[in-house]
């Protein structure tokens, strides 16, 4: 069985339980060279992202005629966490942000999207594949079929190591997840998972018995791609971290939906100022 937050009682950042997320802070369009940028920090992780493009490519065989090539570079002073090298990662983020951007409205086109870590504190894939998605937004000109939103999750044992036979046996299938870890977690777990997910919301309104069914919605969690690292128990403990990133995902949409209503509204009373 796989539980969210049931036996991690203390954290090392002060949080109190494994379910929370670290507080969440980004700025928008913070570099004036670039098509869009953001920084985004979760908790003491910080990434900065920009985005140029779309434009044509230097070199003709980098260019696709029916839609946008998406490259990324990934840019961090200390090795590359995770147990993946900078151009594994690099390539992860290519696939996962194809999927969501309308590349065949860019045909022969290059969009790229470069990813400066500034400080490593655990979670930084999922900081930066974050922080990726607002810079995006930022540029205005890029749409997307759909947001994606990246979460960090940890596998770690229900109970400590038990002698008896019986016990272990419980144990080795029960695990909790943690979610957002910080770097000191990240180095002494033996399992971990990145999920992108995208959720979307239907509202019942087909149905004739509108009492019953007044504003409902039900939601639909999409995978978009996953990292694994370490083995993980079982099935079950990979549909719980799904299951989890699409919880934490609402969370960091109702931010970042937050963040891009703020920066229109300053951008209004900046042009009716002027």
């Amino acid at each position: 069985m796989t539980k969210e937050g049931i036996g991690v009682t203390s954290r090392p950042d002060g949080r109190d339980g494994g379910g929370k997320l670290r507080p969440l802070s980004a700025e928008l369009s913070t570099l004036t060279r670039a098509d869009g940028s953001a920084k985004f920090c979760a908790g003491s992780t910080t990434v900065l992202a920009a985005v140029y493009g779309p434009v044509a490519p230097r070199m003709s065989n980098r260019e696709l005629p029916d839609r946008a090539m998406i490259s990324v570079v990934w840019k961090q002073q200390s090795a590359a966490s995770y147990g993946a090298t900078e151009r594994e990662l690099e390539r992860f983020v290519v696939d996962a942000l194809t999927c969501c951007i309308q590349v065949r409205d860019h045909p022969r086109t290059v969009i790229q999207v470069v990813l400066q870590v500034i400080t490593a504190d655990g979670s930084v894939l999922s900081t930066a594949i974050n922080a990726a998605v607002m810079a995006i937004l930022d540029t205005g000109i890029i749409a997307m079929k759909s947001m994606p939103i990246a979460s960090t999750i940890l596998l770690l044992p229900s109970h400590p190591p038990n002698n008896n036979t019986n016990d272990n046996n419980n144990n080795n299938n029960s695990q909790s997840l943690c979610l957002d870890p910080v770097a000191e977690e990240e180095s002494s777990a033996e399992s971990s998972a990145v999920v992108l997910v995208t959720t979307t919301n239907n509202n019942n309104n087909n149905n004739n018995n509108d009492n019953n069914n007044n504003n409902k919605q039900q939601s639909n969690t999409n995978v978009v791609a996953s990292m694994t690292f370490g083995p993980l128990s079982s099935l079950e403990s990979y549909l719980a971290c799904i299951e989890a990133a699409s919880r934490t995902s609402q969370a960091v949409v109702a931010f970042i939906r937050l963040a891009m209503e703020q920066k229109v509204t300053r951008e209004a009373q900046t042009l009716w100022s002027n």
